[in-house]
């Protein structure tokens, strides 16, 4: 297996013909129909029908075009990435977050940033853990948020958060009205999952599965925010980070307390071992303030609040 195999058969997937792959990569469809054949023949799977000449993936297909893309992440942005590496200067932030907080709470945070910094110029991405922590390692990002850790030697990391998951239901639900949403109220129901491999995945299974409840695991997705546009649509229901809920203020969706704690984390991360520069730790910091203030913490490492702070309403209620 070599990269201009893995070049033409991302190409095929992304343009949908080898003829047009053929054009992205400035070669013969001949010669990316023999990359494929040999990268089929190294990997053993059969990655594309041919029929009636068309070419469309396979399901084995699918799942390898998902781990090149991943491979792919970065790539396409290193000539920018050099650049700012060579360039990098205090002017410039670049933030790097995953869709839990990158649609809500990073916006909100670099509302409170630019108060103080109204001159800098600000850069946000949003893609998944492995690809924020594989940007700031390489300073195509200068700070991260995350909720799983990733293995990384050269990133350092700040607990941001931890915080009880709540019952995403679409409105109307027979257990909307509930006050707390317990395991064995979800016996049967079409549960919207996160991705294998995710923290508070196996945390969800391991409440269900310890206690013999059965789900109906039909869909999964990687983001709470696909997770709570497929609930609003009344496809399933599931646990999600109070954080994205604060994007779904929906009539469409309904948010209650469940337990046991499904417990979700937040995570900053920087490169460490480097001077980060003001910037860098004072959006950090700023991040940590905006947390405290939506969620009062007294410990050093962030306690869970009560649902009541995580769904923002008198403990009375």
């Amino acid at each position: 297996m070599n990269l201009r195999q893995i070049e033409a058969f991302r190409a095929i997937i992304l343009h949908g013909t080898m003829t047009a792959a053929a054009d992205q990569l400035r070669t013969s469809q001949p010669s990316i129909s023999r990359l494929i054949a040999e990268l089929e023949t190294a990997t053993k799977l059969k990655l594309f029908e041919r029929r009636a000449g068309r070419i469309t993936p396979t399901e084995e297909g699918l799942a390898f075009y998902y781990e090149v893309e991943q491979s792919f992440t970065g790539l396409e942005h290193l000539a920018q990435a050099a650049h700012d590496i060579r360039f990098f200067g205090s002017g410039r932030l670049r933030i790097g977050a995953i869709p839990a907080m990158a649609l809500g709470f990073i916006p909100e945070v670099i509302s409170l940033f630019r108060t103080r910094y109204p001159n800098v110029t600000i850069s946000i991405q949003m893609h998944n853990e492995v690809a924020v922590t594989r940007w700031v390692a390489s300073r195509y990002c200068d700070i991260g948020f995350i909720a799983n850790i990733i293995d990384a030697g050269s990133i350092e990391v700040e607990p941001l958060y931890r915080l009880p998951g709540v019952c995403a239901l679409p409105r109307g639900h027979a257990l909307a009205s509930r006050k707390v949403i317990r395991p064995q109220d979800l016996e049967g129901e079409t549960f919207i999952s996160h991705a294998l491999g995710d923290g508070a995945r196996a945390r969800m299974d391991q409440a269900f599965d310890s206690r013999g409840i059965r789900r109906s695991l039909t869909l999964e997705s990687p983001f709470g925010a696909i997770i709570c546009a497929l609930v609003g649509q009344g496809l399933g229901v599931s646990i999600v980070n109070p954080m994205v809920r604060n994007d779904y203020r929906r009539e469409d969706i309904t948010f209650v307390p469940f337990k046991p704690c499904i417990e979700f984390e937040g995570n900053i991360i920087k490169r460490a071992n480097e001077r980060k520069g003001g910037l860098v730790d004072d959006f950090a910091m700023i991040a940590h303030e905006h947390v405290r203030s939506l969620y009062p913490q007294t410990d050093e490492r962030p306690a869970i609040p009560s649902y009541d702070m995580v769904l923002n309403r008198p403990a009375s209620l």
